[in-house]
Order: C-alpha cells, then structure tokens, then sequence
C-alpha cells in the first residue's frame, strides 16, 4: 500500500496556517504557521523545513470564495501562492473552496474553552486543519 501525504494550507497577509494528513487515516491536523515576511512577501525559508521534514506528495491550498462563490483579492493570492509552493517543490496543488473555514476554526475553538480572542496562530492552524479535512472527505 503506497501511503500519501497531504499538507492543507490556509493562507492570509500576516500568515499561513499548516495542517498535515495522509492517505492511510485520513484526518488532517493543524501542524504550525509560517509568518509572511515583513514585506508581505511568502516566507519560503519559514515553509522549507516543514516540507522537507515530510514525504510530500500533493498541496491543498484553501481558495478564499465569498458568499457568491466569486473570487475576491485574497483569491488571487492564494493562487499565487499554490503556483509558487508547485514551481519552488515541484509538487502538484491543488485548490479548495475554504469559505467559512476561519468562522468555522473560530466556533470550534471557542466551543473547546479557548479564550474567545483565540490567538490568531491557532485560528489559522485550525482553518487549514479544515480545509485539508473537507478535501479528504471529498475524495
């Protein structure tokens, strides 16, 4: 049986959140967050150790819709950035609609008796955490 390895990303201006799964359990995890530079550029040096330290064999990288189902700015980013983790790792991405996911990581937190002002880290770890978990059940 060839196991695959998934990484879901939940990308933002400031950071992006990192959640990790694999083909055999099919469950995501919220892993860690990578701070953008200062400049608002990607942080690759921030990505490269958490993609080297594991087999990697697809990217999902959530695509920020509105209630519409259109695209607005932070689209654009994330698909700039899933052209970018491909072109840098040689590895293949693909997209997910991630509408709500940040509200969803939010409730979910709170209903576990996080602070109410969950740290914003966690927010996003959780966020990829859901957007990699809904990709999984859509396979």
């Amino acid at each position: 049986m060839n196991i695959k390895t998934y990484l879901g990303f939940d990308v933002g201006t400031k950071r992006t959140g990192i959640a990790i799964a694999n083909s055999l359990t099919r469950t995501a995890n919220g892993i860690d967050i990578v701070k953008n530079n200062k400049d608002g550029s990607t942080n690759f040096q921030g990505f490269d150790d958490i993609i080297n330290a594991h087999n990697v064999d697809l990217f999902v990288v959530g695509l920020p819709l509105d209630e519409n189902n259109k695209d607005q700015e932070m689209t654009f980013i994330a698909k700039s950035f899933g052209r970018k983790l491909t072109n840098r790792y040689n590895i293949e991405t693909v997209f997910i609609d991630e509408y709500l996911s940040s509200s969803d990581a939010k409730k979910q937190l709170k209903y576990n008796h996080c602070h109410p002002n969950a740290k914003r880290g966690e927010v996003d770890k959780l966020s990829a955490q859901l957007i990699l978990q809904t990709w999984l059940e859509e396979q």
